[in-house]
């Protein structure tokens, strides 16, 4: 038998031993797709979940955190940009130039996510 015929053969018994396998796998592969029962949950949640509301006061101590968190992150990301370039200094100043703006284009808009949140004033 030539190469090229014992090439075949091998493939064959190879795709032959693929298909046997997954014809014996076959009643216990997972029918549902993935991730369906959470979908599941999230909605029956978001069906049952009372209003987030607060009063003006709380409100504004909630977001004073956010903002001091936001300037947290945003000090915490430069940092780490300003690391990166003492250990690697290919691409730079152009790479943590790059790595800032992206953080500062986060910060300016969480930020103005943050002073625009209003929920609802609690009834009663």
């Amino acid at each position: 038998m030539g190469a090229g015929a014992r090439f075949a053969v091998t493939l064959l018994i190879v795709l032959a031993a693929l298909l046997g396998l997954s014809l014996c796998g076959y009643n216990y592969w997972d029918t549902e797709p993935k991730g369906s029962h959470l979908l599941d949950y999230m909605l029956a949640s978001a069906e049952t979940k009372p209003e987030l509301c607060m009063d003006d006061k709380t409100r504004e101590q909630i977001r004073e955190v956010m903002l001091n968190a936001l300037d947290t992150a945003l000090q915490q990301h430069v940092i780490h940009v300003y690391e990166v370039w003492m250990r690697d200094d290919r691409g730079q100043p152009e790479r943590a130039k790059f790595g800032v703006e992206l953080g500062i284009r986060a910060y300016l808009k969480a930020r103005k996510g943050a002073t625009e949140w209003m929920p609802p004033p609690c009834a009663g």
